[in-house]
């Protein structure tokens, strides 16, 4: 048994240089498989072999070059100072939302001048709405520092919260713009090469992070990082959208209903929910100010 254990280990744990031999192979069998006329049908499947196994013992490698990585930032003052507070790690993801939003921003109202493009145009629009709404949680964020009691800062956040779920309906405006654009419009995106499986993959990826990042500030300890969990959640969602009308337009058919009909559910749903999202933020946030009004009252 232990022979068995020992050969598996070997197998899923070889050495670095032929981990690198094999995933140079993987990579021009599984180009040679795909682009090269006249594969033999057992050349390819020795590729589809090969890079299986190449996947798997790189993924296996992939938690302990985490564990180390991790270990040499906890060393680091900064590093570990990120790793270890979760408020410095959402006031970076919020700050570094800002500027992304404004550079998409002014790069797309700069591209939809230049090609007269009602599409960049609604898109900046989209990206000049979240930038407002981060600015306006920054600023809030640091104003709530300079209020002295807790009861302050929390009627200060309960604010901030509160106007983020205005914005986040006005964002849903700029949305149902661009979902329109591409139902009524017959708007399309387009992604070069490979590039769209790249994307695929960041975007579900954000959205598995907004989930749980959502979830776990959903009882609004701290109102502004809940209310920047939320904007992530509804930026996601129309990642998600975007990222479906490049899939049909690259894989589906190019005439005909049946991909309006898809892009057209899926854009009702993504601001059906970013709808609910804001009106829950509105409501949810009324009934926090009469329990601390309450209880300020009594202490």
């Amino acid at each position: 048994m232990d022979k068995w254990k020992k050969l598996l280990w070997k197998l899923l744990f070889p050495h670095t240089i032929l981990i690198f031999l094999l995933f140079n192979v993987s990579v021009l069998l599984l180009l040679y498989a795909f682009w090269g006329k006249d594969c033999p049908e057992p050349v390819a499947y020795i590729s589809y072999g090969v890079s299986a196994y190449t996947l798997t013992i790189v993924c296996a490698r992939v938690p302990g070059i985490i564990k180390k990585v991790k270990k040499h930032l906890y060393h680091n003052k900064y590093t570990n100072k990120y790793l270890t507070e979760k408020e410095l790690r959402i006031r970076i993801s919020l700050y570094g939302g800002l500027v992304i939003n404004i550079c998409f921003a002014i790069f797309k109202v700069v591209m939809g001048a230049l090609y007269q493009s009602k599409w960049l145009f609604a898109m900046a629009g989209y990206n000049t709405i979240l930038s407002v709404t981060r600015f306006f949680l920054v600023y809030k964020d640091k104003t709530d520092k300079k209020e002295e009691t807790d009861y302050e800062k929390r009627l200060h956040g309960l604010h901030g919260y509160k106007v983020c779920g205005w914005l986040m309906l006005l964002l849903n405006i700029a949305i149902s713009v661009i979902v329109a654009m591409v139902v009524i419009d017959n708007q399309t995106i387009d992604y070069p090469g490979f590039m769209i499986y790249a994307i695929a993959a960041f975007t579900f990826y954000c959205l598995t992070m907004a989930i749980i990042n959502m979830v776990k500030y959903w009882h609004r300890n701290n109102p502004i990082f809940s209310a920047v969990k939320r904007i992530g959640m509804a930026k996601a969602l129309v990642s998600i959208f975007t990222l479906q009308v490049a899939m049909i337009t690259q894989f589906g058919e190019k005439d005909g209903f049946d991909y309006r009909i898809a892009n057209g559910a899926t854009g009702f749903a993504v601001c059906t929910i970013i709808t609910v999202m804001a009106i829950l933020m509105l409501t949810d946030v009324k009934k926090d100010y009469e329990f601390i009004s309450n209880r300020n009252e009594v202490e």
